[in-house]
């Protein structure tokens, strides 16, 4: 009754060493990924197996051999685990004091400012002029379109100035939202 539950490539004992491998070696490398102690190892390869498990019902031969389809999916079960826990990190890092304090976003907004218009400043004018059409037009989108620029040469230096406000110490999500307004 019960080997009637358990997937066909998962009664033969080579096609369940392979996937004990696979699952051993993507714990150990999440494992190292989030610095969980060795003891959530266990817990991550019990996570990957039983993933595998629900998914190698899906395993055809014909499409492609066992060890690569353990290959896909245990590395898709470890990504997921590990999309777990940053969500997790940046839900528990967040702090709440600053969401609950109007002025620490006017502070950083002026800060932000501040900022940005440094970082603007020792721009070459080429870049600068890329940064005031995406300002003007509200979208790197519409910049473009609204430019002279072939497309390739503007999403080039575009690149070029994303990297140069990161450079001036702007963090990227914040490159991303200065360039988008």
């Amino acid at each position: 009754m019960l080997q009637h539950s358990i997937p066909l490539p998962l009664q033969d004992q080579t096609a369940l060493a392979v996937a004990m491998s696979a699952a051993n070696r993507r714990a150990g490398q999440l494992a190292r990924q989030v610095r969980d102690p060795a003891r959530d190892r266990d817990d991550h390869r019990q996570d990957i197996l039983l993933d595998l498990l629900q998914r190698a019902h899906r395993f055809d031969a014909e499409r492609g051999s066992w060890g690569a389809f353990v290959t896909v999916v245990t590395r898709h079960a470890a990504l997921t685990l590990l999309a777990q826990h940053l969500r997790s990190a940046i839900i528990e890092n967040t702090p709440t004091d600053d969401l609950a304090d109007p002025r620490s976003h006017v502070e950083a907004a002026t800060l932000l400012s501040i900022d940005v218009k440094a970082a603007r400043r020792r721009l070459p004018p080429s870049l600068s002029e890329i940064l005031d059409a995406i300002t003007e037009e509200g979208s790197v989108t519409g910049a473009q379109r609204a430019g002279t620029l072939p497309a390739a040469s503007f999403y080039r230096a575009l690149r070029q100035l994303r990297l140069r406000l990161i450079a001036a110490g702007l963090k990227p999500s914040t490159v991303n939202v200065a360039a988008s307004n």
